[in-house]
C-alpha cells in the first residue's frame, strides 16, 4: 500500500470540495435551484412550451394537408386511378353543397 506523503486527507477533501464547488458553477446548479423552487416560472415556461408546441402542430398539419390536396389534384390525371378520384371529388362537392 502507498501512502500519499504530501497529501493529508483533509488536504485532499478540500481539493474534492473546491473541484465539486467549481463543477457546481459550471453546470449553473444553483440558477437550476432557482428555477425549481419558483412554481410560477415552472408554470410560465411550460405555458410558453404548450402554446409553442400546438402552434407546431398547426404550422405542420397545414403543410401536411396542402400537401395532400396538391398530390390527390395530381391524381385526378392519372389513367386507371384517376376515375376513383373524379368520383370521389364529386362526392365531396356533392356532400359539401348539402350541408350549406
Amino acid at each position: 500500500m502507498v501512502l500519499m506523503a504530501n497529501k493529508t486527507p483533509k488536504t485532499q477533501a478540500k481539493k474534492d470540495a473546491e473541484a465539486l464547488e467549481k463543477a457546481f458553477k459550471e453546470l449553473q446548479v444553483s440558477e437550476f435551484v432557482k428555477y425549481l423552487r419558483s412554481p410560477y416560472r415552472i408554470m410560465w415556461h411550460n405555458f410558453l412550451a404548450g402554446i409553442f408546441r400546438g402552434l407546431g402542430v398547426i404550422v405542420g398539419m397545414t403543410v401536411v394537408f396542402a400537401f395532400l390536396i396538391w398530390l390527390l389534384t395530381n391524381l385526378v390525371d392519372f389513367p386507371v386511378i384517376g376515375q376513383y378520384f373524379v368520383d370521389l371529388k364529386n362526392i365531396l362537392e356533392t356532400f359539401s353543397q348539402t350541408q350549406r
